[in-house]
């Protein structure tokens, strides 16, 4: 006889044990998916907001609330285990200990008092000119220990857009500057970005008259740029709405600018007429690359900081890197530098092909201003004008 096989049966318990189990894990796929959606690290980080423990614009003067929990990974040495190394650390003859001198612990308000000293400003309203050209600046403040509240107004993001674009150092500085506010804001509780509404009108503001006598103050215009104008808004509303954790005390408000510098040489002053026989018309000279590069100097907005009484912090800009190669030596002298067969060194003074005579005199007949020649339909010459 053949038996036929029979199917496991599957109690209904198990079997709603299984969906239950089911049901739990896909909720808690769902909810760590929210999570990294959602968390301080995704999203757009210039919509970053701070975190809701943080009350005042100044952090805690005792450094924050409770202890972090430890890893479990760290140990903790007991009193047994202290003792036990300072039982092996003593003289075996039984005599007294060498006492090792040791400085005096410093309290913490000996620390704090050192903090404040070497604090900037209380809050730093940071321009354009001090992202793109005193990056070292901004990355001083971001380190742990420092106390400043860093406020990056939205017209120097606009201004890093405008700047990231191209392959020239100024565009580098500004592709710079954007990573390590993106690496920061959000993630750093000290560094952030002006809000929607944090700005004031610009006709609300008193400026005061223009009495510079210096020879750098004719040369500014006197009505100012959108952009600018939307900065100095940006750094007044702070100074207005500035408070910090003791309501006695105002917080000191500033906004960090480059320092000025002495000023780059025009790009056509140093300009000479190509060497070249090439009668190719060359570009006009420009002084700025980039259309918006004179956003990046601080020079407006200063003048303008300064006729609305706001504290200023001058920057001084990054050096610029030497001509000599990073590693320190000169650089190679290119391959195609050779010498010709007959011992001229051949450099820069001839092409990379060198041309024979005929050319070279046909290039200078063209170069020479020529008469015009006037020709029949059937093909016969007239004589040119005298």
């Amino acid at each position: 006889m053949s038996e036929k096989k029979q199917s496991p049966t599957v109690s209904p318990n198990k079997l709603a044990m299984s969906r239950a189990l089911g049901a739990a894990f896909l909720n808690h796929q769902v909810e760590q998916l929210e999570k990294s959606v959602n968390g301080p690290a995704s999203g757009n980080w210039r919509r970053r907001q701070v975190s809701p423990t943080v009350g005042n614009i100044l952090p805690p003067a005792n450094g924050g609330g409770r202890r972090p929990p430890m890893a479990p990974g760290i140990k903790v040495a007991s009193r047994e285990d202290s003792q036990s190394v300072r039982k092996a650390r003593a003289p075996q003859g039984g005599g007294m200990p060498r006492s090792v001198p040791q400085e005096r612990r410093r309290s913490s308000e000996e620390e704090k008092d050192d903090r404040k000293s070497r604090k900037d400003a209380d809050v730093v309203v940071v321009d354009a000119s001090v992202l793109v050209h005193a990056l070292y600046k901004l990355k001083k403040w971001c380190r742990e220990g420092r106390e400043e509240v860093i406020i990056v107004p939205l017209e120097a993001l606009n201004t890093l857009d405008l700047l990231k674009k191209g392959t020239s150092a100024l565009a580098q500085r500004a592709r710079a500057a954007s990573r390590v506010l993106e690496a920061q804001v959000g993630t750093n509780p000290r560094i952030r970005v002006q809000q929607d509404e944090a700005f004031v009108l610009w006709d609300s503001i008193e400026f005061k008259d223009n009495s510079d006598s210096s020879a750098a103050a004719p040369q500014l215009p006197y009505t100012s740029p959108e952009w600018v104008r939307r900065t100095i808004c940006c750094a007044q509303w702070e100074v207005e709405h500035a408070k910090g954790p003791n309501p006695q005390t105002i917080p000191k408000v500033t906004l960090a600018v480059l320092a000025p510098g002495p000023e780059p040489p025009a790009a056509g002053a140093d300009f000479k007429p190509s060497s070249s026989p090439t009668p190719v018309p060359l570009p006009a000279p420009n002084a700025h690359a980039n259309k918006h590069e004179p956003r990046s100097s601080g020079t407006l907005v200063a003048h303008w900081a300064a006729r609305a009484r706001i504290s200023m912090l001058p920057v001084d800009p990054t050096a610029a890197p030497a001509d000599d190669d990073a590693r320190g030596g000169p650089k190679r002298a290119p391959a195609r530098s050779r010498r010709t067969s007959d011992g001229s060194p051949k450099g820069h003074q001839t092409g990379l092909v060198e041309r024979p005579p005929a050319v070279m005199a046909m290039m200078e007949i063209v170069a020479q201003p020529t008469k015009v020649v006037r020709v029949l339909a059937r093909g016969e010459k007239l004589d040119p004008d005298p």
